[in-house]
């Protein structure tokens, strides 16, 4: 793999900013997206460089600083489905119109952030082998496009698959404090902190991996009710209350890609860390 120097993160959110940061801070020639122009002239004044991306994006012909953002050595694509009322077609055009730009501005590679909701209501340990059989409408959306995406890019595509995201301002005991009967209070808990996901990232582009499907969860997996009791005592939220028993749940194993990256965690302590709210 030649040398990694231009780097473009597609979303710069709540994930893609602080990475495209790291990514600035560490040499990298850095472009960001956001969908406005005040959002781009945000990560010029870090440093970045900010360009406007609306998904869809047109098939007419692109600015020049649209064109540097497309024709990267990586590109990250973090675009998640989002909570409003994007179908799942929809979304799924969003991402392809920006693979087919990036691949016909040439593009080399491409990282896609998935999702570990591939894997559905699978029950017990999942490894990064284990077959998707997506529940949801957004797991099967992020399947198809895992598939087609292999199918333009081939090896030099990697699709990784994250676990809950916790960090700076976000954390799921916000809404749960205080909540009576939650369900399955005995599942285990699936969680990675945007710490461990950047590094993956930069492990990716010292070395692309050959493994092509990673997926990341913390190696820690108490259960829903020990840990967000627990985060709720140190946070000083009201407590939420448990019912007994229900499903058994999955556990991600992330040994794997963990060794392929040669990652060291951040991270790997889910109960020592209080809530970073």
């Amino acid at each position: 793999m030649e040398k990694v120097k231009r780097v473009s993160v597609c979303g710069c959110g709540w994930l893609g900013l602080p990475m495209a940061r790291r990514l600035n801070q560490s040499g990298y020639e850095t472009f960001g997206s956001k969908q406005t122009q005040e959002g781009a002239e945000v990560l010029k004044q870090e440093g970045i460089q900010g360009v406007v991306v609306r998904l869809p994006l047109p098939l007419e012909a692109h600015s020049p600083t649209l064109n540097a953002f497309l024709a990267a050595d990586v590109m990250v694509l973090n675009v998640p489905p989002g909570r409003r009322t994007t179908s799942a077609d929809e979304y799924s055009a969003k991402i392809l119109s920006l693979s087919e730009a990036a691949k016909a501005a040439g593009c080399h590679r491409l990282i896609f952030i998935s999702t570990t909701s591939v894997y559905g209501e699978a029950e017990g340990e999942i490894t990064e082998l284990t077959v998707p059989e997506p529940a949801t409408e957004s797991g099967r959306a992020h399947v198809a496009l895992e598939q087609q995406l292999r199918q333009v890019w081939g090896d030099d595509l990697v699709v990784l698959r994250l676990a809950g995201l916790i960090g700076p301002q976000r954390h799921p005991v916000k809404f749960l404090a205080g909540r009576q009967g939650i369900a399955n209070g005995g599942a285990p808990v699936n969680l990675v902190h945007q710490d461990d996901v950047i590094s993956a990232v930069m492990a990716m582009l010292e070395r692309w991996p050959a493994m092509k499907t990673l997926h990341l969860s913390a190696p820690q997996h108490p259960s829903r009710e020990m840990y967000y009791r627990e985060m709720a005592r140190l946070a000083g939220l009201a407590m939420p209350e448990f019912q007994p028993g229900g499903e058994q749940g999955k556990w991600i194993n992330a040994s794997a890609t963990v060794e392929a990256l040669g990652l060291q965690w951040c991270h790997a302590d889910l109960m020592a860390q209080a809530p970073e709210l």
